[in-house]
């Protein structure tokens, strides 16, 4: 063969190569069902949108500023990489197409670009095998020395456009409607470990859904009250259960005195409140306390248990469910942003010479 031939041979393998390459490329970027269907028409994508009943889920870290703070740059791009690389794996597994990464959360979409017609049981079990890995995960963490992560997750189903957005120099598939802001506001509501659905999701699913609630919010932008479900499993063909997110808790005798400080909004309240510890452990606990507290209220717990003396635990968290004990109201709280010493500390106390429930 002459030598011009195979150098032509060469050049073309190389181009092939380098096309096959930016392709691929090019798919993480844009739903691989856009670059197809560029590639087979060898025509420009266009600015386009349809119409569609879909299914949208957001995730979001729980108390990870905090411990990146504490982080090299290095190690916190290492764990995100791996909380991204954990869950994009999953989402794609259940039909799922991230639609974008936002600083630590995940916005993804079911039922587009690809319609799916089950995109609402694909999207809640998603979350919740999402929450399983997580919880699993952690345990991986800690052998690496990075600190624990958790994860809120909420869904909402409906009416959205889906399609190219944005300009002829930059486009971008996305997502728009009113069930984009009500799963961002689900979302928000959650506390790590837990799943949070609207009212039409949970009636797609109807009784294969064991959930509780429901649980009113109101969302900033929504203009509505929300009505929430707290998913605990999905039943079908295999029964995915959700962690759950307090449990071993301690009964406390006598209860614990403590204090608890309501958050207003984005400021902490310079008041604190007297407060009795019922039970406790590492992820959360039964509280009762004069201040005015309601389902989804973010406050912080000081416990007296650090290190003597006046010093307090500082433990941030959130109200998940109001019962009643002895006659009084009580509050389970959920922390939140817990590293690994703090959670050994407050088991430690939490479980001397008492008894687990």
């Amino acid at each position: 063969m002459p030598q011009s031939v195979l150098r032509e041979v060469t050049q073309l393998e190389d181009a092939v190569g380098r096309v096959t390459a930016s392709l691929r490329s090019f798919s993480r970027y844009a739903p691989e069902e856009i670059v197809r269907e560029v590639v087979v028409s060898g025509r420009e994508a266009m600015l386009s949108g349809t119409r569609r009943e879909v299914s949208v889920l957001f995730s979001d870290l729980r108390g990870f500023t905090g411990f990146a703070e504490r982080l090299c740059p290095e190690e916190v791009v290492a764990i995100l990489n791996d909380h991204f690389g954990l869950l994009v794996g999953i989402i794609t597994r259940h039909g799922g197409f991230v639609v974008d990464f936002l600083g630590d959360a995940v916005f993804t979409v079911f039922g587009a670009p690809r319609p799916d017609a089950d995109h609402v049981e694909h999207a809640v079990r998603c979350g919740t095998e999402m929450q399983r890995a997580r919880a699993a995960q952690n345990e991986q963490n800690r052998t690496r020395g990075w600190p624990p992560m958790e994860m809120g997750v909420g869904i909402d189903t409906g009416a959205a456009v889906v399609g190219n957005m944005g300009s002829p120099r930059r486009i971008k598939y996305g997502v728009m409607g009113n069930i984009v802001n009500v799963a961002a506001r689900n979302e928000t509501f959650t506390v790590g470990g837990q799943v949070l659905v609207s009212e039409a999701t949970r009636q797609a699913l109807s009784d294969r859904l064991v959930a509780d609630g429901p649980f009113e919010a109101e969302g900033k932008g929504v203009g509505t009250v929300i009505r929430l479900w707290e998913v605990l499993a999905l039943q079908g063909d295999t029964t995915l259960a959700v962690p759950s997110q307090v449990r071993d808790l301690a009964v406390l005798h006598p209860p614990l005195e403590a204090r608890v400080r309501l958050c207003l909004g984005k400021q902490l309240d310079r008041q604190t409140h007297l407060a009795r510890l019922h039970r406790l452990g590492a992820g959360g606990g039964e509280i009762e306390s004069d201040a005015p507290l309601a389902v989804f209220d973010a406050l912080q717990v000081l416990l007296p248990v650090a290190t003597g003396g006046d010093a307090s635990e500082i433990l941030d968290g959130k109200v998940i469910a109001l019962s009643e004990h002895e006659g009084a109201q009580t509050a389970l709280v959920r922390f939140t942003g817990i590293d690994w010493d703090t959670q050994a500390r407050i088991e430690a106390f939490a479980h001397r010479d008492r008894e687990t429930t």
